[in-house]
């Protein structure tokens, strides 16, 4: 690490210190601290071009320098979590069911860590799996599995009798886990093929991508694939989209604004029963199955969620 590294880690450091971060995410902080430099430049152009940081250099190369260390760190913490979820976290046993032997889901869990790893060098997919891993740090798949295998209602009709899973509450809760991780590669094959205000993506491209990722991972299944992959598209313009795929785009958008450490005061509306309202409202912007919004709705009521 040179001499700039040093200062431009030091400087970053500083404000990855910040307890107002401390409720964040790593790449929910990694925005924070992006608006924080581009509102603040004229201030911070005072002290960062000065001989104790970057003595004569112009604000964009100051300001690509640190984004670029930033990125390094934040990157550093995610590749962490990534680990501990894939490795870890997730019980990937429901690949059984699809013919996959251990050795085979083992190589195909590590194939998975290298391509998610890809998607995030992208703009987008950066975007994309911080909705997912902090979905999974708030425990979504879990807490509201759960509670849609004790009412037994539309998504459990869903997941059972529509696509047919054959699987435990535990293995559905696994494989939507496996599904959010998974649903940022799309960006992988290119980052302008999307609505940029929606994320939505077309069937066509959808189709190409599965294609694509048949090839570079062979191992992984076709309902797994079929779930990532699709839950990018409309579900009002595509009806066939999987119910984990449904389940995993809600879920992806609804943590991209919640902060996985924040306490609620008392009284106050939660983040997830507020982002569930505004959705049910856009639900046709937005693509999402609204039965399935309304019914999430009234768990997060239920529950205090």
């Amino acid at each position: 690490m040179n001499n700039e590294e040093e200062k431009a880690t030091l400087f970053i450091s500083r404000l990855l210190s910040n307890p107002s971060l401390n409720y964040l995410s790593p790449l929910q902080k990694e925005d924070q601290i992006v608006s924080f430099l581009e509102l603040n430049s004229e201030q911070l152009y005072a002290t960062l071009s000065s001989p104790a940081f970057f003595p004569g250099k112009p604000w964009p190369e100051i300001i690509s320098i640190l984004e670029t260390r930033l990125r390094s760190v934040i990157n550093s913490m995610v590749d962490e979590g990534l680990k501990r979820f894939l490795f870890e976290k997730i019980d990937f046993s429901f690949l059984s069911g699809y013919g996959k032997s251990p050795g085979q889901s083992e190589m195909l869990i590590k194939s998975m860590y290298t391509f998610i790893l890809k998607s995030l060098k992208t703009f987008d997919g950066r975007k994309d799996f911080g909705g997912s891993y902090n979905a999974l740090l708030c425990k979504l798949p879990s807490r509201y599995i759960n509670a849609v295998f004790g009412a037994q209602s539309y998504i459990h009709f869903e997941l059972t009798k529509v696509q047919r899973l054959k699987m435990s509450k535990e293995e559905i809760t696994n494989m939507i886990r496996a599904t959010l991780l998974l649903r940022p590669v799309v960006h992988i094959y290119s980052e302008s093929v999307h609505d940029r205000s929606t994320g939505l993506i077309t069937k066509q491209y959808s189709d190409k991508v599965k294609a694509s990722i048949k090839k570079d991972l062979p191992l992984v299944p076709e309902v797994l694939l079929s779930s990532a992959v699709d839950s990018n598209l409309s579900f009002e313009k595509y009806k066939f989209i999987p119910t984990t795929g449904r389940l995993t785009s809600i879920f992806n958008n609804m943590a991209r604004t919640i902060r996985p450490n924040m306490k609620i005061d008392r009284g106050a509306s939660s983040p997830e029963k507020s982002w569930l309202s505004v959705g049910r409202r856009n639900y046709k912007y937005y693509g999402w199955d609204i039965k399935m919004l309304d019914e999430l709705y009234r768990f997060s009521l239920e529950n205090g969620w």
